[in-house]
Parts: C-alpha cells; structure tokens; sequence
C-alpha cells in the first residue's frame, strides 16, 4: 500500500515537472495546514524543505492526490498513463476503501479484500509505465 501511495507521489511529481503552483488549489491550503501543524510541533520541523512539489504531496492524503490527477486542467498530463478518467476513479475508491479498514482497524469483508487487492495490481502495472503497461505491449 505504502508503495503505491509513494509511486502515485512520484507520478504526480514528474507529471507536473516539479511545480508545485499547478496543485489544484485545496489540494495546496489542506498541504500547508498540515505542514504548519507540524512545524508549531516541531520546533526543529524545517518547513522550507516542504515548499517543494514533493514536500507538499507528502502531506496530501490519498483523496488530495486523487484530486491532482482528476483534476480538468491536470487531467490531460496524466491521461497517458490512467487512461480513462472512471476507471481510475473507481481504483482509488476501491484502494481507499481498503487502506481506510486496514489503518483504522476495522473488519475487511470479502468483497473490499478483493477490489482493494484488485486495486492494488492496477496501481502497481500503471505506476509502472504508461498506458501500455495494461494491454501487456
């Protein structure tokens, strides 16, 4: 789960050349609140460092990074690689879905195991590459 989360970072990453102003807008404000509720913790917390693309997506939870890619304007840097906007909709939900039961602890019926699991598979072959990573060419 761990490396999908991190493979969705990169992606996102690459995807907008490292700018962190093309973030959709409350993708950016939930970043920062995150980031200065970490840095009023931690007096040694280097905010600077979190000013970065990179910094700002590892305070993004799931839905923000879902957001990123979906979003109209960014859609279109991404499509190469997702493919199909519902599709990849639907594996988010189906992935959040999962990780949600697994953090906070609740019971996984068969039907989540089994569409997160499926979930899973699809991030690891997209993440891999582009489009062509699914049809096997």
């Amino acid at each position: 789960m761990e490396s999908i989360e991190l493979g969705i970072r990169q992606v996102i990453q690459t995807s907008l050349d490292g700018d962190p102003a093309l973030l959709p807008s409350h993708v950016t404000a939930k970043a920062n609140e995150r980031i200065q509720r970490a840095a009023h913790k931690n007096a040694a917390f280097n905010s600077q460092s979190y000013e970065t693309l990179a910094g700002k997506l590892e305070y993004a939870d799931m839905r923000e990074l879902q957001d990123t890619i979906l979003s109209k304007p960014l859609w279109p840097r991404f499509e190469p690689r997702f493919v199909n906007k519902e599709s990849t909709t639907t594996k988010f939900d189906q992935l959040s879905e999962l990780r949600n039961c697994l953090s906070h602890s609740r019971t996984i019926d068969d039907i989540t195991r089994k569409e997160g699991e499926a979930a899973i598979l699809w991030f690891q072959k997209v993440l891999k590459g582009p489009a062509s990573a699914l049809t096997g060419r």
